[in-house]
């Protein structure tokens, strides 16, 4: 999987697409320094992300903003 693109939106969010998953965009937060999936848009029933994928979402998006460190130290692993 590869993090195609992803921005800046309201309220502190990052929207981001994935390869894997164009038509989906993912909304992030940011929580004890990392960034986690709040939320999706554009989910089909026949493709719906499992764990796998939202691990590698949030690990993509943690490296790209430099905070993976953070993400490997978080206390829900």
């Amino acid at each position: 999987m590869k993090l195609i693109n992803w921005s800046y939106a309201k309220r502190y969010n990052i929207k981001a697409t994935f390869d894997e998953f164009p038509h989906v965009v993912v909304l992030f937060r940011q929580i004890g320094g990392y960034y986690f999936i709040f939320s999706m848009k554009g989910l089909t029933p026949e493709h719906v992300p499992g764990r796998r994928e939202y691990v590698q979402m949030e690990y993509l998006l943690n490296k790209e903003l430099g905070q993976l460190d953070a993400y490997l130290r978080r206390k829900s692993r």
